[in-house]
């Protein structure tokens, strides 16, 4: 199995497995039962950590409750329309400071910017009698697995008022944004934890000897959940393996949310890609690309996707792929990545050439969130011809050695979002319904390895 260098040394606690032994005229005390209760107990969880692995099964996801409009007060719908006006003032005298020119038209935004800034100073929440609006946000029903293998059940959809969860720092630093004091908008994690209650509280029949008297004890312990938001996000679980290293996070992330300083909780506020589905190791994959799968590109667009060198014009790096994780520079070798031109259009018709091509700017060794590659042919690629992409993900590592998880399904991998307005393409494939989620679609299918294929067509 393979484990991860840094850890070494490290071992998973386990607690010793011994399990009672039954004969004529034994008596059994509470410790008995007791640990041979605990004996099946653990031995589920660790089925369950090293055969299923850890995470989301099922469910609960993370949806914003609206706010009905009657509960807003005047001032705060007065200050949130200033702190609107303020952003766009603010928006329009940043680009202005970018181009030459305009001197009257900037002393006026100037001018307005102050306006609305002291506008704004009178609509402050710091009042004492100001009391800030909760935030809410609905969990469905789910299942879920910690690290440890314990179970998360939420039966029925919750409504989880986030303001509550956090600590009394993390509520100052949210007041702090709200009252337009902080630099840059708070995103909060949200989890869920494995927590255990005890019920059905009974009086003993025969008081132990060797404990104090107890007027009641409990009979039985439910096995449930809590959720728990913090500004400070727990890091990523970079173990190579589930059963054999210890865990640092027992709580399952269900999504980051960005704090609505000025407007409701919105749906594009819940970030999902934290997230992990249930499984014993998370490889790494494709969760971005620059260009856009099955559209079409003009010639002169697809030679700048593809990086080619044109006379007179500035070359581009080409196209990027970025992982989810590190994987090791010196895995991506020739061969590994490969452009492919099909022959179309009218006359002759499917002939298959390879484009050539190298890496750009790749560091010989260490860990990489991802690469650059460009074409080298210098070659025009005419109306009707097809580009095929392939990037050969079982030879791709990541830090634990294991190969990303490369199968393009659906062709769903999102663009990146640098190159979004970098190059105008049309006719993008239609998205099915099935599409549509929160959680952004990565390159996956769960197994690591396979071949990811991407391609775009020539106008």
């Amino acid at each position: 199995m393979t484990t991860n260098p840094d850890k070494h040394g490290l071992c998973m606690p386990l607690p010793d497995f011994e399990r009672l032994q039954f004969y004529y005229g034994r008596s059994l005390t509470v410790a008995d039962l007791q640990s041979q209760q605990q004996y099946f107990l653990e031995k589920l969880r660790l089925h369950m950590r090293c055969f299923h692995g850890m995470g989301i099964v099922c469910g609960l996801g993370v949806t914003p409750v609206p706010v009905p409009e009657e509960c807003d007060g005047e001032d705060d719908k007065r200050r949130q329309d200033v702190a609107r006006q303020l952003r766009k003032v603010e928006s329009r005298l940043a680009r202005l400071e970018q181009e030459q020119g305009g001197e009257d038209e900037r002393r006026k935004l100037a001018a307005e910017q102050e306006g609305l800034k002291r506008e704004y100073e009178r609509w402050r929440c710091d009042h004492p009698h100001h009391k800030p609006p909760p935030v809410c946000v609905t969990v469905d029903c789910g299942w879920a697995v910690d690290c440890e293998g314990r179970e998360i059940v939420v039966r029925a959809p919750q409504v989880v008022d986030l303001r509550s969860l956090l600590s009394r720092e993390d509520r100052r630093e949210i007041e702090k944004a709200e009252c337009g004091d902080g630099d840059e908008r708070p995103v909060i994690e949200l989890l869920v934890c494995y927590c255990e209650q005890q019920t059905y509280p009974s009086r003993p029949i025969v008081q132990d000897n060797c404990d104090l008297p107890q007027k009641c004890r409990y009979g039985r312990v439910r096995e449930g959940y809590r959720f728990r938001a913090s500004l400070v996000h727990q890091p990523p679980d970079t173990r190579c393996s589930n059963c054999c290293e210890p865990c640092e996070n027992e709580c399952v992330v269900l999504a980051h949310i960005g704090w609505p300083v000025d407007d409701p909780l919105d749906v594009d506020d819940i970030d999902w890609r934290p997230r992990r589905d249930i499984g014993i190791y998370q490889p790494a994959v494709i969760d971005g690309v620059s260009w856009v799968h099955g559209a079409h590109y003009d010639s002169a667009g697809a030679k700048t996707v593809l990086g080619t060198d044109q006379r007179g014009q500035a070359r581009t790096d080409g196209i990027e792929v970025h992982f989810s994780k590190p994987v090791y520079a010196e895995t991506l070798q020739p061969g590994v990545v490969d452009l492919w031109r099909v022959q179309g259009g009218k006359g002759l018709a499917g002939v298959i050439s390879q484009i050539e091509g190298s890496f750009v700017d790749k560091p010989d060794n260490g860990l990489v969130n991802g690469f650059k590659f460009r074409d080298d042919s210098g070659e025009t690629l005419n109306r009707g011809d097809r580009v095929l992409i392939q990037v050969r993900g079982n030879f791709i590592l990541d830090a634990c050695c294991r190969p990303i998880d490369g199968e393009h399904v659906g062709g769903l991998v999102q663009q990146l979002a640098a190159y979004l307005d970098a190059v105008e393409s049309r006719d993008a494939p239609p998205r099915p319904p099935c599409a549509d989620r929160p959680q952004p679609w990565t390159s996956g299918n769960g197994r690591p390895g396979a071949t990811f294929e991407s391609w775009f067509f020539i106008d």
